[in-house]
């Protein structure tokens, strides 16, 4: 049981708490079918979620709502019946069914008003709907925003639902044994004359007092005839904070005959002062001055990292006249996002169709539609000013990688499917040797081929990342090298990485999960993930790869970004087809690790052969490709 159930029964030991009970997992088995099954598969998609940093937030929230669509078992209503009795509550006891989840009350966040609550339950049938209900508040879109918020995305899943007598109540609210902004041990009491967990959802507005001391310090007139009740609301504050050790925050009714406690839990950081003054400003990451970004800062690391490496680019795509794209730094809450003047503004500052939202550590790269921006946002904020990006994002009809070569050449690798694409490993790709002054070249064959050799000069060794909207470049990041490549012509095989590799195969088999990862902002070009970090699909090819004792090849149908955290464990690499600039390609160049695409490999590692190959790193003159279109 969770500790928000323990905690009331351990509290009705010498507390007022109405006669309940609970439901938990054990539970759960009888109730539903394929119960365990779900739940898991509930648990490895959250944990996806913090893998890919939110990046496909909509898709895998959608997945676990399904998840969550259990099917009641034949036997549900006579163990439902059987709980009741063990109760004591028989079939017309007027019940609350209430959420106590392993993540909710805790010391430093509450999840607050994120679960739901079912009151005057009656009867089997509304008993199994609020039940299910509750159950799956936590694993809802709002639980599982709030999850991301608190960094708890792979905290187990565990939902007791309590079931309680419910009190009819003439007052009802809420408490707190000492003041949440200054911790001075002053009660403060908000109360309505109804229900209150009106009150608590926002529904309605509460009545407040203060008391110390048992002294009524202030109160609303219409409190005053009942100083009593709040005094006696006080010392059941006060008794629980006891009973807790911390400060508390009560939930309460009063009925006819007695005051009851419904709910304790520890004052959390979340009660801190939160500005309700909105706030909506922003400036341009990548191109605005120092001077004019000291009021966002300190700035996020993400932040931080897209300035200190895309501003020396956007200032040089500035001096050779293409576009680089834009990055707005915003500082916000929510009040400042619902003022409609305000964030239509910042819309109108985005040019295109598709924005990727970089919010937090644990929300990153985030493809949106422009239109949708807001209503995420919405989604993701509170009265707390946060500082985030939101990119332009253009997919175009064409991603380009460009490097400048030793002998004056440009290599460069491009695909319909997009530059993310590319980058991941995911795309299948056409390349071509660019050279100076060749009349036969497409229109910007020139344009790229002096750029990357511009910015070699400026900007060190490195390849340049481009997409083509239309007939016009725009020069969108860039990634540092300490080696590079020239296209060969071969179709038996073609070089990612020299070396010689022989060994037994583990093979990767193609998946959404995989590409997943590979797309998302966890895997970086700038360091290589484990395993562990990945989940349990990499773990798996990782123990394959030990077994071998570092002497096996993978064997994948592309080089998807995510298989960097096999690195350290491979002697090769073989692919069906591959990008020669990705950023697993780089990644294989620099570590040393041997890498072919070869169709013919690949066949014979997919029947479980043995591979043996070995690549030159230099191309003969003959097979180089001569400048053709880029389309």
């Amino acid at each position: 049981m969770s500790s928000k159930y323990s905690t009331l029964q351990q509290l009705a030991d010498t507390l007022p708490v109405p006669p309940l009970s609970a439901l938990d997992d054990a539970d759960y088995r009888v109730l539903w079918h394929d119960f365990e099954d779900r739940k898991q598969a509930i648990e490895d998609t959250l944990k996806t979620v913090r893998i890919t940093a939110g990046a496909f937030l909509d898709e895998h929230m959608d997945r676990i709502a399904r998840l969550a669509e259990f099917e009641w078992s034949e036997a549900a209503d006579s163990h439902l019946q059987a709980l009741l009795e063990q109760a004591g509550f028989d079939a017309g006891s007027e019940l609350a069914v209430r959420s106590s989840a392993n993540i909710e009350d805790g010391n430093q966040h509450s999840f607050a008003g994120i679960f739901s609550t079912h009151l005057s339950v009656q009867g089997l049938p509304a008993l199994k709907t609020a039940v299910l209900d509750v159950w799956r508040s936590g694993v809802s879109r709002q639980a599982i925003l709030e999850r991301l918020r608190a960094s708890m995305l792979e905290t187990p899943v565990e939902m007791t639902v309590i079931v309680q007598r419910m009190v009819k109540a003439r007052f009802a609210g809420v408490a707190f044994s000492h003041d949440p902004l200054s911790g001075e041990a002053v009660t403060l009491i908000e109360t309505v004359a109804s229900l209150g967990e009106a009150m608590v959802s926002g529904v309605d507005k509460g009545m407040s007092a203060r008391v110390s001391d048992q002294q009524l310090l202030g109160c609303d007139p219409a409190l005053e005839p009942h100083k009593a009740l709040l005094l006696e609301v006080a010392t059941l504050a006060a008794n629980a904070s006891a009973a807790l050790g911390l400060p508390a925050d009560i939930e309460w009714a009063a009925d006819e005959q007695k005051l009851w406690l419904l709910q304790a839990r520890p004052v959390t950081s979340l009660r801190e002062a939160r500005s309700l003054e909105p706030v909506l400003e922003w400036a341009e990451l990548y191109i605005a001055s120092d001077e004019a970004l000291m009021d966002f800062r300190p700035l996020p690391a993400f932040a931080q990292y897209f300035r200190s490496k895309r501003r020396p680019l956007a200032l040089f795509a500035q001096t050779h006249g293409v576009s680089a794209g834009q990055a707005l730094l915003v500082k916000a809450n929510r009040q400042g996002l619902v003022e409609p003047a305000m964030s239509q503004v910042l819309l109108d500052r985005l040019n295109t169709d598709q924005v990727v939202l970089d919010f937090s550590d644990q929300v990153r790269q985030q493809i949106l539609e422009r239109g949708a921006l807001l209503e995420r946002l919405l989604e993701l904020s509170d009265e707390r000013v946060v500082c985030f990006v939101a990119r332009e994002f253009l997919k175009g009809e064409t991603g380009l990688i460009t490097q400048a070569c030793d002998d004056g050449s440009t290599t460069c690798e491009w695909s319909s499917e997009g530059l993310l694409a590319i980058n991941r490993g995911i795309a299948g790709t056409q390349r071509a040797r660019l050279v100076a002054h060749d009349p036969t070249g497409p229109a910007d064959a020139l344009q790229l081929h002096s750029i990357t050799h511009a910015a070699g000069e400026l900007l060190g060794s490195v390849q340049l990342e481009w997409v083509r909207a239309g007939q016009q470049l725009h020069l969108i990041d860039f990634s540092p090298l300490s080696t590079f490549v020239q296209v060969e012509d071969s179709t038996e095989i073609r070089l990612i990485s020299p070396g010689y590799a022989d060994g037994p195969v583990v093979v990767v088999t193609a998946g959404r999960q995989l590409e997943e990862l590979s797309i998302s902002a966890t895997v970086s070009i700038n360091s290589i993930p484990t395993s562990s970090s990945l989940g349990a699909e990499l773990e798996e090819l990782e123990r394959q790869l030990r077994a071998h004792d570092g002497q096996a090849i993978v064997v994948s149908p592309r080089p998807y970004a995510a298989l960097a955290a096999l690195l350290p464990f491979a002697r090769g690499f073989v692919f069906e087809q591959a990008s020669m600039l990705c950023h697993l390609s780089i990644l294989l160049r620099e570590h040393g690790i041997p890498a072919v695409e070869s169709e013919a490999l690949y066949q014979q590692g997919l029947a479980g052969q043995r591979i043996t190959f070995s690549q030159s790193p230099k191309a003969l003159p003959h097979a180089v490709n001569e400048v053709r279109e880029l389309q």
